[in-house]
């Protein structure tokens, strides 16, 4: 998400004439007693921010944009993988996978739509030539991108809940149900993002400081919010979500552990249908150990993300005098987290993890089906 203030240390990089609403060319309109009482409002808005940016060497910039150019590629290789494997893997076509992709979807749209503006910035010295139309769409772009992520996230929470909770309600789960959570989740943080922004809502009641820090002429791109923004913006597209994942997790693990007990119950007793209990048993651990990948990836997306929305409340509240550095290492930490999702699933998902190697090793080019292998791998364990 764009930082919700972060970037106004940028504004040190204008001018000092820059500065004032009424300065410059025109300056001499206006009555000397007027020009002084701006001046000096400007003065005391302007001593009360955080400090400029660091100005880094060719070398260091060469750098630290090679680092951060590998994050987007990489983003759009790993996320491309996994839709990949969706749409070749009959056993990854499930109603859960279909928030999977279009998650997927959402952190490949970081990487070409969001991260791309960071990395021109930190290259330009953070001087913004594009117009402010851009300006508002790429921060648009950004909090609503975010939002989308973990909107995602708690459906797939809300999915893992009902299948082992409430198993019954989950098979009732039809494609046009998934189909209006996905709608929910990438229309609704349209109302935080792009109405908002573009109707100049975060600037309420911060009018003096956009006129003295943020003028027209200026060649920046900040994004600043007054509190009630900051807090509103982050209690929706965070703090709230990450609430509810948290106690989805709580009532999945309270479950799991009682649904494990009960087998192991009945496997003491002896008294149950080998057949049906054999295959609850099997269902029982598909959808436990999606549940676990999901609460890795939930708690992992929550780490990344932490940092920023804390410093996102804080910032407004201490007049945006939080230091330049800090906060880009928040924002690009939650940027990193849409490179993540991929590796987890790999890592902690053995259909994902059969998937991706297959895709890698080209079999899927050379025409071998999935179930096609799956038999293969079948024969020779027989054997």
């Amino acid at each position: 998400m764009v930082s919700l203030g972060i970037q106004l240390s940028t504004l040190s990089l204008v001018s000092p004439e820059a500065y004032m609403p009424y300065g410059g060319a025109n300056a001499s309109s206006f009555p000397p007693d007027l020009e002084n009482m701006t001046s000096s409002l400007c003065d005391d808005v302007m001593s009360a921010l955080s400090g400029p940016p660091p100005r880094y060497s060719d070398a260091a910039k060469f750098a630290i944009t090679s680092v951060l150019v590998s994050v987007p590629i990489l983003t759009i290789f790993g996320n491309c993988v996994v839709i990949l494997a969706v749409i070749t893997h009959r056993k990854l076509q499930t109603m859960t996978n279909a928030f999977v992709v279009s998650l997927a979807l959402a952190d490949m749209c970081v990487a070409l739509l969001v991260m791309p503006f960071s990395i021109y910035q930190l290259l330009n010295d953070n001087v913004w030539l594009l117009g402010s139309v851009l300006c508002k769409l790429a921060s648009s772009l950004d909090v609503m991108l975010c939002t989308v992520s973990i909107f995602h996230l708690s459906c797939l929470a809300i999915d893992r809940y009902l299948a082992i909770c409430r198993p019954f309600l989950h098979e009732r789960l039809t494609v046009r149900c998934v189909g209006l959570m996905l709608t929910f989740c990438w229309v609704t943080p349209i109302f935080i993002s792009f109405i908002p922004i573009f109707n100049g809502w975060n600037h309420i009641g911060i009018e003096d400081l956009i006129s003295c820090a943020y003028p027209p002429d200026a060649s920046v791109c900040v994004f600043v919010v007054n509190i009630p923004f900051a807090l509103i913006c982050s209690l929706i597209a965070f703090y709230i979500p990450v609430i509810f994942m948290a106690i989805c997790n709580a009532q999945i693990y309270f479950a799991a552990n009682k649904q494990t007990h009960q087998i192991r119950t009945l496997e003491a007793a002896g008294n149950h249908n080998h057949y049906s209990h054999c295959k609850r048993k099997s269902k029982f651990k598909q959808e436990s150990k999606a549940a676990k990948t999901l609460g890795i990836i939930m708690g992992c997306f929550s780490v990344c993300w932490f940092p920023f929305f804390i410093m996102n409340v804080i910032d407004p509240i201490v007049y945006y005098s939080m230091p330049y550095v800090p906060w880009q290492i928040a924002l690009w930490l939650g940027y990193i987290n849409s490179l993540m999702n991929p590796v987890l699933y790999y890592y902690f998902n053995r259909n994902f993890n059969n998937a991706f190697r297959r895709l890698l090793s080209c079999k899927v080019c050379k025409g071998v089906r999935d179930y096609e292998e799956d038999m293969l791998n079948a024969t020779q364990m027989s054997e």
